[in-house]
């Protein structure tokens, strides 16, 4: 069985970080008498088809994005960011942080 976490399924904060896991990732239960394993879906798949993917390589090849469209999606991303560390409560302090614990767990995957 595959779901998606949602607030029915409470996994504690300690345990979902040192696990990698994060809220809405696809994670997959595996039961074995009593125990049950928590393990996260392939994450590394691509959610986009293989065609999309080609064709934006294709478009990008073909037009290439100007320096004041590319600075212009640079400054949305980063205002995106802001607002969803900022919801989340992630601190700038905390980004270097983040960043390490995220490429160790990488490392040991």
């Amino acid at each position: 069985m595959t779901k998606t976490l949602t607030t029915p399924i409470v996994v504690p904060e300690a345990v979902r970080r040192k696990a990698g896991l994060r809220a809405g990732e696809r994670v997959e239960f595996q039961v074995s008498g009593r125990a049950i394993t928590i393990v996260p879906k392939d994450s590394s798949r691509s959610d986009y088809p293989m065609e999309t993917v080609m064709r934006i390589v294709k478009e990008q090849t073909e037009k290439p994005m100007s320096r004041r469209r590319m600075a212009t999606l640079d400054a949305e991303l980063r205002a995106y960011g802001t607002k969803q560390a900022k919801k989340v409560g992630v601190k700038e302090r905390d980004v270097t942080r983040i960043i390490h614990e995220s490429r160790a767990r990488r490392r040991t995957s």
